[in-house]
C-alpha cells in the first residue's frame, strides 16, 4: 500500500480498511490452522501427503497483510 494512497483516504475509510484487514487476517489464520490440523490427521491415517505443504505456502500471505495493517495503524495514529 502506498503512503500516498493512504494519505488521500479519510479517517473513516482508514478505519474501515483496518477492520476489513483484521477480519481477513483472522479468518485466514483460522483456515490455515484448520487445514494444517486436517492434513496432519490425514497424514497419520493414510500416510504422508504432500498437501501438508499447502498451509505453509499460503501462510506467506499473513505477513503481507500484517504489514499493511501496521501501515494503516501508523497513518491513523499520525492523524490524531
Amino acid at each position: 500500500m502506498n503512503q500516498q494512497e493512504l494519505s488521500s483516504l479519510s479517517i473513516e475509510e482508514l478505519k474501515k480498511k483496518e477492520t476489513a484487514i483484521k477480519t481477513v487476517v483472522w479468518m485466514l489464520a483460522i483456515v490455515l490452522v484448520g487445514a494444517l490440523c486436517f492434513f496432519i490427521f490425514i497424514s497419520f491415517r493414510d500416510g504422508i501427503t504432500p498437501l501438508i505443504a499447502v498451509p505453509f505456502a499460503l501462510a506467506a500471505i499473513l505477513p503481507m497483510n500484517l504489514k499493511n495493517l501496521k501501515s494503516l495503524k501508523t497513518e491513523i495514529e499520525s492523524r490524531k
